[in-house]
């Protein structure tokens, strides 16, 4: 159910609500230099086995490893 009063909108009975993060991921083509690492402003970005890999649950999908690659691997899930 959904009231209008005065310019607000009220939503009664929501019980759960869940937002999901778009999260980016680093594909094969990553050269391992580590620039992306760098550039993200959260800490999201660590060195795996083969490439770097992002924290889906720390990434805010704010795009600065994806601008600062070289080789374009960063992009949105």
């Amino acid at each position: 159910m959904v009231d209008f009063f005065q310019n607000h909108v009220i939503i009664h009975n929501i019980t759960h609500m869940e937002v999901k993060q778009m999260a980016y991921v680093i594909s094969d083509q990553c050269i391992s230099c580590g620039a992306c690492e760098a550039d993200c402003p959260v800490s999201a970005i660590s060195q795996g086995d083969d490439r770097y890999v992002i924290d889906p649950a720390t990434c805010i999908d704010c795009g600065a490893c994806e601008a600062t690659c070289p080789v374009g691997a960063p992009h949105a899930e």
